[in-house]
């Protein structure tokens, strides 16, 4: 129920802000744009100093990019949104670009992990609604600046966020506290990513990042085993 919430959040956020976006002069956009970019580099940063198993972190951001790379994952992200700009008759924005900074926004960070697990282990879905509300907030000046793929965030949340509540109520020891840890700090080098390329600093295939979240967690396992 929590992620449901989430998911109408962004909906209903990213509604607003596409009512907005004639209103909005472009340099008001631009402006708000590069604030969200500062705000996302600073989450990023505040998520990836959490983390104390470096090496770890470091391998599977490697491993993971170079995964990443081969299944063309921010590809097959960009191919669907300009699916969505089809089916809808959209022709203005970049909803390409707004599903893809967007969906890794929503679905990448601590929040979206603990929250999912915490109610699928203890059906206590208070994290996942204060995160609603954050999402839904901060849709609104994504999707007056970057358009309708936004919406289609709340697509991979649902889908993200929903599995890790199933997963965290048929397998209660999945995770451990130093997985989490380090999960988040994994996501929040991705984070960062996002912000700077909103920040048009630099162009990062951030979407192809994404195998690393999984690799942290098999790495654990590993070190487990060895011992």
């Amino acid at each position: 129920m929590g992620t449901i919430i989430n998911a109408i959040a962004i909906i209903i956020g990213g509604g607003l802000g596409l009512l907005f976006r004639k209103g909005f002069p472009e340099r008001v956009a631009q402006t708000t744009l590069q604030v969200l970019g500062l705000f996302t580099l600073v989450v990023g940063v505040s998520m990836a100093i959490q983390g104390q198993e470096f090496i770890m972190i470091l391998i599977s951001l490697v491993v993971g990019a170079i995964l990443g790379e081969w299944a063309d994952i921010e590809g097959r992200l960009e191919r669907f949104g300009g699916w969505l700009e089809k089916r809808f008759h959209v022709t203005e924005g970049s909803p390409a670009k707004g599903f893809i900074y967007a969906s890794l926004l929503f679905c990448v960070g601590s929040m979206a992990i603990v929250g999912s697990i915490t109610e699928g282990l203890k059906g206590d879905r208070s994290i996942l609604v204060t995160k609603a509300v954050m999402d839904g907030i901060i849709s609104i000046p994504f999707a007056a600046s970057m358009g309708f793929g936004v919406l289609g965030s709340a697509l991979p949340v649902l889908i993200y966020q929903g599995g890790i509540t199933l997963l965290a109520s048929k397998l209660q020891s999945l995770f451990t506290p130093e997985m989490i840890r380090e999960l988040t700090s994994v996501g929040g080098v991705i984070v960062m990513g996002i912000g700077i390329n909103i920040l048009g600093l630099q162009k990062i295939r951030v979407g192809n990042l994404i195998p690393a979240l999984l690799l942290i967690i098999l790495l654990f396992y590993v070190k487990a085993l060895l011992g």
